[in-house]
């Protein structure tokens, strides 16, 4: 079975990919790589291949993004696919060492003033002013430490060149750059794209260098499209029971929209605005018609057809409470006296 692995990039963490991980394991088996311990591109790219039997796409930011090129250049026969978010395949360029350096100096005397100057020209110019957004980036800076930091730098600075063999890799790859990074611009990932036989550019608006945290959202619904084009042949598992919707791996990229405002609704003032029009509350999660019609009808069987997980759509009886053996009995085609009775023994009215 085909894994996916996330792949950070530098003074980074799993923290990074972890909305994109949550929505995506139940498509595949995942894998947060870690790239804190090898002192070459090339080395983290062997480790994580190791890590992992069989088969993989490789989902890398930033210097991540280079070393999943660097693992579809070593193992061409294993990498299915790769998704390069704000990344960029050009070798160490003059005059990079000293500036390189200064950075490791810094965060060797002080690694909260390397992540107050590292950290905003990262980002939309918009949210610079974002505390919390800078706080929730700068305690993963302080977690990886200046030993990693340095270690990575100068990875970075020996890094392979990808150009030298990005016309070799075949499998497809999504390219994923943001419209204010100033770090990994839009040509450079266009440059990607030429270069390579079977990819795909997909540009995140009111974004910077950390485009998947800054946008999580547009980042995971430009992910799963992909991988829901591109490999949902290979995810949908064979229907054993005839007339029963099974939440399989495809039911669920397809029913994400569904799942993800079936879960919104945990929150009390997303619950108020739901009761207060349906109809535009579900608009704001871009659900289909017929996705509209079952929620609207409270069809869970439908629901579940269109990929609804019952686990998250069952927060729509929230809203208007239903015994869940009504729901039950809407899932098995009966009436609810029926579904008492023939499930759960019950004895009829009467």
């Amino acid at each position: 079975m085909t894994t996916l692995v996330f792949i950070p990039g530098l003074l980074s963490d799993s923290s990074v990919w972890q909305p994109i991980a949550e929505a995506a394991k139940a498509l595949m088996p995942i894998h947060h790589a870690d790239v804190t311990r090898e002192a070459s591109i090339s080395s983290m790219a062997s480790h994580i291949l190791g890590e992992i039997e069989g088969d993989l796409i490789a989902i890398g930011h930033s210097m991540g993004g280079r070393i999943a090129m660097e693992m579809a250049h070593l193992a061409p026969a294993r990498v299915r696919g790769l998704v390069l978010a704000n990344t960029g395949y050009h070798p160490r360029r003059d005059g990079e060492d000293a500036k390189r350096q200064q950075m490791i100096d810094l965060g060797n005397r002080d690694m909260e003033a390397l992540a107050d100057q590292w950290l905003p020209p990262m980002l939309d110019p918009s949210r610079t002013d974002d505390r919390e957004l800078l706080q929730r980036l700068k305690a993963m800076v302080l977690r990886a430490g200046p030993a990693v930091h340095e270690r990575q730098i100068r990875a970075l600075l020996d890094r392979p060149d990808a150009g030298a063999y990005m016309a070799d890799l075949h499998c497809p790859i999504l390219l994923i750059a943001a419209r204010q990074d100033g770090w990994s611009p839009i040509p450079r990932h266009r440059e990607i794209a030429e270069a390579v036989s079977d990819a795909e550019l997909v540009i995140i608006e009111n974004a910077g260098h950390f485009a998947p945290v800054e946008r999580a959202e547009d980042v995971t619904n430009a992910i799963c499209d992909w991988l829901s084009r591109r490999f949902g042949g290979e995810m949908v598992e064979q229907q054993t029971i005839p007339d029963t919707p099974l939440f399989d791996r495809a039911g669920s990229i397809r029913g994400y929209k569904l799942n993800k405002m079936a879960m919104a609704l945990g929150q009390p003032a997303n619950r108020e605005a739901f009761k207060a029009n349906e109809e535009a509350f579900l608009d704001r999660f871009g659900l289909t018609a017929d996705e509209k019609a079952a929620v609207m009808r409270r069809d869970w069987h439908e629901m579940v057809r269109l990929g609804g997980n019952l686990f998250f759509i069952l927060k729509i009886a929230a809203v208007d409470p239903t015994p869940i053996t009504q729901i039950g009995a809407a899932q098995a085609g009966m009436s609810h006296d029926e579904f008492l009775y023939e499930r759960l023994g019950k004895k009829r009215n009467g």
